[in-house]
C-alpha cells in the first residue's frame, strides 16, 4: 500500500513541477484548442487555450511505475499500449492544429490504429497470460472463462473506454477528476486482489490526473487533448483486462458508460425520428449546461455520481 500511495504522490508532485514549463512551451508554440462550432456558445471562450497538456502523462507514468513496480508483462504492456494510444491522440491533436479545425484524424484512421494495439493485447492474453481469458464477476466471487472470445472483448474494452474518456473531456476538470476517482477505485481493488503492479499503476494514474487537475480546474489554463484522454482511457482498460476486472470497469466507470450511452441514444433517436432529439445536446454534460447548470455544477455533480459508482465497484470486489 505504501508504494501505491508514494507512486500517486510523486506523480502528483512531478506534474505540479513540470506542468508550468510545459504550459509555457505550448503557449510559445501556439498549440491552442479548436472548439467545435456546434457546441455550447459559452465554450467559445475556450478557443485557443493550450491543448496537448496530457502529453506529460506517459513519461511521468513510465518513470514512476518503473521505479516502484516490479517489471512484468502487465507493466510493460500497460506502458506500451498507453504510449500507443497517446501517440494516436497526439496525431489527432496535431492535425487539428495544423489544419486549424476542430476535427483531427479521420474516425476510421483512429479506430484502425486502436484495433491494432488492442488486438495485440487480446492475442497476448489469450495465448500467454495466466488466467488471461477469465473475468471476475462482481458481488459473486465467481469467474467466467471467455476462451478465444477474450480477443474481441479486449478490443471492445479498449475502444469503448478510450473513446468514453475522450467524449467526457468536454468541461474544465471533468475528465481528469472523474478518471482520478476511477483510478483510486482500481488501486483499492488491485490491493484487495493482491496485484501490487496494478495498484502502483492505478496510484500513479490517480496522481497524474490530480496533478493535471490543478491546472485544468475551472477556468482551465490548459486542456489535456486527445493525447491525454486516449492515454487515460487505455490505461484504465489495461488495469481492467490484465487483472480480470473487465466487468468491474463497467461499474467503476458507470459515469463514463452513462455519458457514452447519451451520445449513442441521441444519434440513434435523431436518425430514427428524422431529426428529433432526446437531449438538448449530447454528450450528457452539455445537456445539463443548456438546462441552466453552471459548468462547475455539472463537473462536481458528475464527480459525485462517479464516486458512488466507484464505491459500488469496490463493494463488488470485497
Amino acid at each position: 500500500m505504501s508504494s501505491t500511495i508514494m507512486a500517486g504522490l510523486i506523480s502528483f508532485g512531478i506534474m505540479l513541477v513540470l506542468m508550468p514549463f510545459w504550459l509555457r512551451f505550448l503557449k510559445k508554440m501556439q498549440i491552442g484548442q479548436k472548439i467545435r462550432e456546434d457546441g455550447p456558445e459559452s465554450h467559445l471562450r475556450k478557443e485557443g487555450i493550450p491543448t496537448m497538456g496530457g502529453a506529460l502523462f506517459w513519461p511521468v507514468l513510465m518513470i514512476v511505475t518503473l521505479f516502484f513496480a516490479e517489471i512484468s508483462p502487465f507493466l510493460i504492456w500497460s506502458l506500451l499500449i498507453a504510449g500507443g494510444f497517446a501517440f494516436i491522440g497526439g496525431q489527432d491533436d496535431y492535425f487539428k492544429i495544423k489544419k486549424d479545425r476542430s476535427l483531427g484524424l479521420k474516425a476510421r484512421q483512429k479506430i484502425l490504429l486502436m484495433l491494432v494495439f488492442s488486438g495485440l493485447v487480446g492475442v497476448y492474453l489469450f495465448l500467454y497470460h495466466p488466467g488471461g481469458t477469465q473475468l471476475l464477476v462482481p458481488w459473486t466471487g465467481s469467474q467466467i472463462d471467455l476462451g478465444w472470445l477474450i480477443i474481441p472483448f479486449v478490443i471492445l474494452v479498449y475502444l469503448a473506454t478510450a473513446n468514453a474518456v475522450n467524449i467526457i473531456d468536454g468541461l474544465d476538470g471533468l475528465a481528469a477528476g472523474l478518471t482520478a476517482i476511477i483510478f483510486m477505485g482500481f488501486a483499492v481493488l488491485s490491493l484487495f486482489f493482491q496485484q501490487p503492479v496494478g495498484a502502483i499503476i492505478a496510484g500513479s494514474g490517480a496522481g497524474l490526473c490530480l496533478g493535471f487537475l490543478w491546472f485544468n480546474c475551472h477556468p482551465a489554463r490548459l486542456i489535456m487533448g486527445d493525447t491525454g484522454s486516449l492515454f487515460l482511457g487505455s490505461l484504465l482498460a489495461s488495469l481492467a483486462v490484465f487483472q480480470q476486472l473487465g466487468i468491474f470497469l463497467l461499474v467503476l466507470g458507470g459515469m463514463l458508460v452513462i455519458v457514452t450511452l447519451s451520445v449513442i441514444i441521441q444519434v440513434v433517436y435523431f436518425r430514427l425520428t428524422g431529426g428529433k432529439r432526446i437531449f438538448k445536446m449530447a454528450p450528457l454534460h452539455h445537456h445539463f449546461e443548456l438546462s441552466g447548470w453552471t459548468e462547475t455544477q455539472v463537473v462536481i455533480r458528475f464527480w459525485l455520481i462517479g464516486a458512488i459508482f466507484t464505491l459500488l465497484g469496490i463493494w463488488g470486489g470485497l
